[in-house]
């Protein structure tokens, strides 16, 4: 979402502008990449049966990343 806002003509003004406008390009990308983390629920991890505050697919944390390769929600 772009706003339409005039350009300055100082340069120091432009580049002021110019950052802005990179830092709020990433934080954009930031919000979008954590409204994609699948939501957690809490429970006994289904391969180590560790209770854990937060399961994705009845899946702890260190067993997503211990068996990533053989892991595909």
């Amino acid at each position: 979402m772009e706003i339409d806002r005039e350009v300055p003509i100082d340069p120091i003004d432009r580049a002021d502008y110019f950052i802005e406008s990179v830092v709020d390009d990433h934080v954009k990308e930031a919000m979008r990449k954590a409204a994609e983390i699948p939501k957690g629920t809490a429970g006994e991890c289904s391969f180590c049966g560790e209770f854990s505050m937060r399961l994705v697919d009845e899946t702890c944390a260190p067993c997503r990343d211990k068996f990533a390769k053989y892991y595909a929600p």
